[in-house]
This record gives C-alpha cells, structure tokens and sequence, in this order.
C-alpha cells in the first residue's frame, strides 16, 4: 500500500442507535456476512489467514503486517481501518472506526464514523484501544493497554488512559 497515493474515508455522521434497526435486508446480510468474517478472523490461529478475512470485510491492510489473535476490528465500519506496510498490531487490540449512541444524547455527542490510520511500521501493544478518527504516525508506538483518543505522532511512544506521549525516538532511528 501506498500512503502517499492512499484516499483515506472521510468522518461522516451516521445514523444514531435507534435509527440503525430500521435497515434493509441487504443491510442486515452484510451485517451478518460482516460479523460471520470478524468472528472468524478473531481467533484464528493463521496471521495470513487472519489478514485475509479482514480483507474480505474491507479493512486496508498493507503488505507484512501482524495483526495478533483476538484483535476487535470495528464490527460495522471496517472499511474506515487502514493498516500500512510493516505495522504490527497485537492481541487483544480493538480499533473502533464509530460511534453510534442513543438519539437522546445528540445535543452533547455526535454519531458518527471516522477513518483510523495505523502507519508503516507502527506497533500497537497488546489490549490497547483506538478510537474512531486516530491517526498512528509512522514507526511510532502505543504501549500495552493505552486508550487512544488523539493523533500519535511519528517516531512517538505514548502510553496510558488516555495515551499521553512518553518520548520521541526518531533521534535513536536516523543515528
């Protein structure tokens, strides 16, 4: 995959919680179709095989990338994921791409679905969390169990909940 020449989705609104059940037939298959895949991928036992699944949904994933058993890839938007080259996310990792609450909460919180981007050579350790619209930079890293709400820098590890930058690194890389 080609980051430079990548269309990346853009954040659009999406129906809230209540609307979403009134969904056509063909609507409620690929919903199924959807989630039948995600299952699968989700404890497989086969990187390649997992990466395939996901694939199949439509989650853009580059070329050599991990992606670790257990991994929650956003069950209605997968579209909106895009993993570069080299990148490596591990088990038990959930990317969500949306945010569908109740009509009653539209005054304060907007559904809506918004692309998440892992960079090349980016790792994301183990049970961490990306939320909808998050940019990971390249070569940068998201320690165990950190919620990210914000974009990550390049050459960047953060760490926590929520995720806050610990240091940069490109100094280390470039030497």
């Amino acid at each position: 995959m080609n980051s430079k020449n990548q269309k990346y989705k853009s954040e659009k609104e999406i129906p809230y919680y209540e609307d979403t059940q009134k969904r056509t037939i063909i609507q409620k298959f690929k919903k199924i179709s959807n989630t039948l895949l995600m299952l699968t991928a989700y404890a497989c036992p086969s990187n390649g095989i997992r990466i395939k699944l996901h694939r199949m949904r439509g989650v853009t994933i580059g070329d050599n990338v991990y992606l670790g058993m257990f991994c929650f890839l956003d069950n209605l938007y997968p579209d909106y994921i895009y993993i570069e080259n080299n990148a490596s996310i591990n088990a038990g990792t959930m990317i969500l791409t949306h945010f569908n609450p109740m009509k009653q909460f539209s005054p304060i919180l907007k559904a809506r679905v918004a692309p998440v981007i892992i960079g090349k050579k980016a790792i994301i350790a183990v049970r961490s969390i990306i939320l909808p619209g998050v940019t990971v930079g390249e070569s940068a890293i998201v320690a165990a169990g950190s919620v990210v709400e914000k974009n990550v820098s390049s050459y960047c590890l953060v760490r926590g909940n929520p995720a806050k930058k610990v240091t940069d690194f490109e100094i280390l890389i470039n030497n």
